[in-house]
């Protein structure tokens, strides 16, 4: 149980990680050599990263109530149960992209739906409490503002993009037009707190000392709402038309006009971002200690290419189908260090220190 009670929300940002990586693989609008078989590989390991996670997180408020009640308490902690709720709608859409296709549909189907209303109320939930905790009972200090405040307040966007995916998929009309609502209403919250948040964060870059090697990171979390977003608008005239049908035309040229402003936003984000990591890798900077936040370098850079594939698939224009294969071997290069330096940091007991557990019973036998 004593690993058990390290288990914090914050390792929910594996599932997020390796579930992105495994849709866009296997949907890449770019075919490349075995996608859908890495793809496949890819989702089975995020079932078992997912169970494994939610296992261990039921555990940990069964058996250690008061430190998962903890987490709420402390300003950083608190945060983490957006990638909580995220996760739970990266798995869900990763039923409907590939687990439909290598299962019976209607089962995976289910299970994608299932998962997307766990992990709607999951996310209804983060953005309301922990910005409440935020505004009135934690303390911060406004060098403190990092773009990690963003995770908490990310999740309707994300369940706005996946929960697109399955509005064909419920029945009648009055449902689908009440999804429609719901995502949309969703995807204005996130949006707008977004904004906020991105202008606090500016607002820290400039007035304060620059980021820590340690906190550069979390730069990189502001591309993934930017993302998620194009996403939406992305799916907006393919995903309605039994909704809007007279106004497909319209919601085209919207989704192209936001979708490609927002791009022009995500790529400067990128640079901005990557420029931080390069300092932190030269003799100014303070290096780049690895830690959990390393996932910021994977979900929201698969969050983008995301956007990015739905760009492409709105213009059909060569250059976005390109830009996304560069995004998502850029995501591959990051995923494949994140997800090794991860392994590594669990079997040597950094991460989770099951070796001094081990050794104390050990011990204790013994004597």
């Amino acid at each position: 149980m004593g690993i058990i009670r390290q288990i914090g929300p914050h390792w929910f940002t594996t599932v997020m990680g390796i579930g992105i990586v495994a849709a866009l693989t296997f949907t890449s609008p770019i075919a490349i050599p075995f996608q859908h078989v890495i793809g496949t590989l890819l989702f089975f390991l995020l079932n078992v990263v997912f169970a494994a996670a939610m296992g261990s997180w039921i555990l940990r408020w069964m058996f250690h109530t008061r430190e998962s009640l903890n987490d709420f308490r402390h300003p950083s902690s608190a945060l983490f149960y957006g990638a909580f709720a995220m996760g739970i709608n990266v798995v869900g859409n990763d039923y409907l992209l590939i687990g439909t296709q290598i299962f019976h549909a209607a089962p995976a189907l289910l299970v994608s739906k299932v998962l997307w209303v766990a992990g709607t109320v999951a996310s209804i939930f983060t953005v309301v409490v922990v910005p409440y905790l935020l505004f009135a009972e934690h303390e911060v200090e406004p060098q403190q503002t990092l773009a990690t405040w963003l995770i908490p307040v990310v999740p309707p966007i994300v369940a706005a993009a996946t929960g697109m995916n399955l509005i064909p998929f419920w029945q009648g009309h009055a449902v689908q037009f009440a999804m429609l609502a719901l995502l949309l209403a969703m995807f204005g919250v996130t949006f707008f707190l977004f904004m906020m948040v991105s202008g606090l964060v500016y607002s820290r870059l400039v007035y304060h000392k620059r980021l820590s090697g340690e906190a550069a990171p979390s730069l990189w979390v502001e591309i993934g709402p930017i993302g998620m977003s194009m996403a939406v608008f992305g799916s907006l005239s393919t995903k309605t038309t039994s909704i809007f049908a007279p106004y497909t035309h319209l919601l085209h040229a919207l989704g192209l006009i936001f979708d490609m402003a927002l791009w022009g936003v995500g790529v400067w984000w990128i640079v901005i971002s990557s420029m931080h990591t390069i300092l932190h890798v030269t003799k100014r900077g303070d290096g780049l200690p690895f830690h959990m936040g390393w996932w910021s370098y994977v979900f929201p850079i698969g969050s983008f290419t995301n956007g990015t594939y739905a760009l492409a698939h709105l213009t059909s224009y060569p250059v976005f189908f390109v830009a996304g294969l560069v995004q998502l071997l850029m995501l591959w290069g990051c995923f494949v260090v994140v997800f090794a330096r991860t392994a590594h940091g669990i079997y040597k007991g950094d991460l989770l220190q099951w070796r001094v557990h081990r050794r104390r019973r050990g011990m204790a036998a013994v004597h």
